[in-house]
């Protein structure tokens, strides 16, 4: 087999990988209301399902890549996809909230090196005119995961129950173990290879203030992917727009569908035409009067819905031009541990967002709850937690204005 058949052929391992993770990711927001019923989950509890995942997938992002260096592609590949398998099936057979909880952590951890190993095995295998293709791809297949789940794993849940299908994610996580073993090539151990955590670079990326900026509109920019497409967004949905928990659903994928565009696209032009921090700019204020109007403006159409979360997720895109102007602002000695470093930012943000809207859920709890007893959080409340995200995509569409004085510090 060629070196580049191999490539795309251990490309497309990983990018399913990707994919499957994200499907476990986002599948809490999408059974919500099962999953509260069942475990008599208040908002701030039903939170931590999908804080707990995000915080574990943060937390391993630069030990990963310190894996993927020591263990190589396969090896590291192979622990991933066990830990999240026996992540679905903990979540299958899970009997009390903690049992639930320890589940998603395990899917957390398993899921950390699906995106870096794709992106590796791309930027390793592949000469500079092609690696962007793949990248942008890799990010559109884990969109795709998450345009399943919305789309056809609910109509199945209400045939086969949740657990039944969790358990079958968990059957189907075998079988892309299988294609590793089979697809990607064993690497020999780098027995000298070290697995110390680089501090002094830490604290010198860090030091940047170019990095530090581009990290915390990463951040902004993600966190309403984070927020609605993950987790909140179809009960907001059902609320406020009163419409069937399918439909929600579905129209939440809209997000990943401009997301996933958006990603192709954006990047690739922004550099060709050298507009990124300005791209950067109209995004993050173009997202900041999407989701205003989403969320205090009056009743939307279906269809003025769907183009609004369609163009919110262009927007998310915004997410992958700041990784990109992170790498511009480092050497190239440090450019994957920065890469790191912003994704781990990143994506406890995007965690931490989303435990703190449960809890502000939670406060405004004045007591209902429907016949099962579960507490029943109105639109108004809906709106009032969620404007925690207004006021963060708010100052990330002030900080996108100092861009351009930020200085970056290249060694």
């Amino acid at each position: 087999m060629s070196t580049f058949a191999r490539t795309y052929g251990s490309w497309a391992v990983a990018a399913l990988f990707y994919c499957y993770q994200y499907i476990l990711r986002v599948l809490p927001g999408n059974i919500e209301p099962e999953l509260r019923q069942e475990f008599h989950l208040t908002a701030h509890e039903f939170g931590t399902i999908g804080s707990y995942t995000i915080f574990a997938y943060a937390l391993m992002q630069i030990p990963i890549g310190l894996l993927l260096d020591r263990w190589g592609l396969k090896k590291t590949l192979l622990s991933s996809l066990a830990i999240c398998m026996l992540g679905a099936f903990g979540m299958a057979y899970a009997d009390t909230l903690f049992a639930l909880q320890m589940s998603r952590i395990l899917i957390g951890l398993g899921s950390a090196s699906a995106f870096m190993s794709a992106l590796k095995i791309a930027a390793d295998g592949l000469p500079l005119g092609r690696r962007g293709l793949l990248m942008g791809a890799t990010l559109t297949l884990g969109t795709v995961g998450a345009i399943i789940t919305g789309s056809c794993l609910v109509s199945l849940i209400s045939l086969t129950g949740w657990r039944a299908l969790t358990s079958s994610l968990g059957l189907l996580g075998i079988l892309l173990m299988a294609a590793t073993f089979l697809v990607l090539p064993t690497a020999p151990t780098l027995a000298q290879s070290n697995l110390a955590i680089p501090w002094r670079d830490i604290r010198r990326i860090l030091s940047d203030s170019s990095i530090l900026l581009y990290a915390l509109l990463a951040i902004g920019v993600y966190t309403p992917l984070s927020v609605l497409a993950d987790l909140w967004g179809p009960a907001f949905l059902m609320k406020k727009y009163h419409i069937p928990k399918h439909e929600a659903a579905l129209s939440c994928t809209l997000l990943f569908v401009g997301l996933s565009i958006g990603s192709l696209l954006l990047p690739a032009l922004c550099e060709r035409f050298r507009c990124l921090d300005r791209a950067i700019q109209l995004c993050t204020f173009t997202l900041l009067m999407l989701f205003g109007y989403l969320l205090y403006g009056p009743e939307l159409s279906t269809q003025g819905l769907q183009g609004v979360l369609f163009a919110i997720g262009l927007c998310c895109s915004a997410e992958m031009m700041c990784f990109t102007g992170a790498v511009h602002a480092t050497s190239s000695s440090n450019s994957g541990l920065t890469l790191g470093l912003v994704n781990t930012l990143n994506m406890f943000g995007g965690a931490l967002l989303q435990q703190i809207i449960g809890s502000v859920l939670d406060y405004q709890w004045a007591g209902s709850v429907d016949e099962m007893g579960i507490r029943v959080y109105t639109s108004e409340q809906f709106v009032v937690a969620l404007s925690l995200l207004f006021g963060i995509i708010a100052c990330c569409s002030w900080l996108s204005l100092h861009l351009a004085k930020a200085k970056p510090l290249r060694s």
